[in-house]
């Protein structure tokens, strides 16, 4: 989207940012993939790295949440399964972290690995668990536990490690 600068899902029938009655023009995580794809331009690269590094948005204490935090739908609260407005997931994370190297943002990409490893260090420590998606702000967590995808955690620690 021009006017925002940002990317969004669309209606695939007609293109528009319109599906049924809803407009679709939100920032989720989702707007951030380009990164990853390496599908934006460097300007654009720049215009979206300043968007998820906006504290008011995308940059949490704990990650990237799946939805700004400045959306009217965003809840920091991760309490029942599979919720995607607002929770960590650290999968998508670490395309944006990858989209972020992509495009020579290291110091962005390492400081949002450990904003997940805070993330993820403090629920080891507490609960000895790896948990499907975390809080973007807070440490409160009822949602699965054990998910095996949050293994990627060890791929952070390749690509840090190979910096």
């Amino acid at each position: 989207d021009e006017e925002s600068q940002f990317y969004y899902s669309v209606n695939k029938e007609d293109h528009s940012f319109q599906f049924m009655t809803r407009d679709l023009r939100r920032q989720e995580i989702i707007g951030l993939l380009p990164l990853w794809a390496e599908a934006c331009t460097p300007e654009r690269a720049e215009k979206l790295v300043t968007v998820l590094t906006d504290t008011s948005k995308f940059w949490r204490a704990n990650g990237i949440p799946t939805l700004a935090a400045d959306d009217v739908w965003y809840s920091p609260n991760v309490d029942y399964c599979c919720k995607w407005n607002g929770p960590v997931w650290l999968l998508w994370n670490y395309m944006v972290f990858q989209g972020l190297k992509n495009y020579g943002y290291d110091q962005v990409a390492d400081q949002l690995a450990e904003k997940l490893i805070h993330a993820v260090g403090i629920q080891l420590a507490k609960n000895h668990n790896f948990w499907e998606s975390y809080s973007p702000d807070n440490s409160v967590l009822n949602s699965p536990s054990n998910y095996i995808w949050d293994t990627i955690m060890a791929r952070f620690f390749i690509d840090l490690a190979a910096d």
